[in-house]
């Protein structure tokens, strides 16, 4: 699963690395289109370097930080509030990491969150990843629950082949003189 989340965390980097080279590209905007780019590269800057700032935490730091955003961001109409709330549920190898909880923040925000293009299609992006890492969670769960019928069932079979071989002995047993 940290392959995964590794892989997340590298998409993500290089979606915004990508599409900040692109808007280099771009002709000169208007003062307002400057405005809504520059905020929503900060937006967005400032969310990785929270995520950044995430990994270098102990697990303790990582509990306290979860608990203030748990109490502060989780009903914030703040998108980058809420979003950080989001890297915090997503973090790898915590107790409080939780897919379904991060997909309902992504998809039901509330009604006030004003967001800018870019933040709305990183949420997007990562709402497609969470739904594909949730059906993978599923398909590896049914993968493995077959797994364990095919293991009983060879149990069983195994069980019936070795009382087969005990008839054979006893009845080969009784037929030398």
């Amino acid at each position: 699963m940290t392959k995964i989340y590794q892989s997340l965390a590298g998409l993500i980097l290089f979606t915004l690395f990508t599409g900040c080279t692109l808007i280099g590209h771009k002709p000169p905007p208007d003062y307002t289109e400057t405005q809504t780019t520059q905020h929503s590269q900060s937006d967005l800057d400032e969310v990785m370097r929270y995520y950044d700032s995430l990994r270098n935490k102990s697990e303790q730091e990582l509990t306290e930080e979860y608990n203030y955003a748990d109490n502060h961001y989780r009903e914030s109409i703040d998108a980058r509030q809420r979003l950080k709330f989001l890297i915090l549920l997503l973090l790898p190898n915590t107790d409080f990491q939780n897919i379904r909880t991060a997909l309902d923040l992504l998809e039901n925000p509330p009604q006030q969150t004003e967001t800018t293009p870019d933040m709305t299609a990183f949420k997007n992006l990562l709402t497609l990843l969470l739904k594909q890492q949730q059906t993978a969670g599923l398909q590896v769960q049914n993968l493995s629950a077959k797994l364990r019928a095919t293991e009983a069932e060879v149990k069983t079979l195994q069980n019936k082949i070795n009382a087969i071989k005990n008839i054979e002995k006893n009845l080969m047993r009784r037929n030398t003189p």
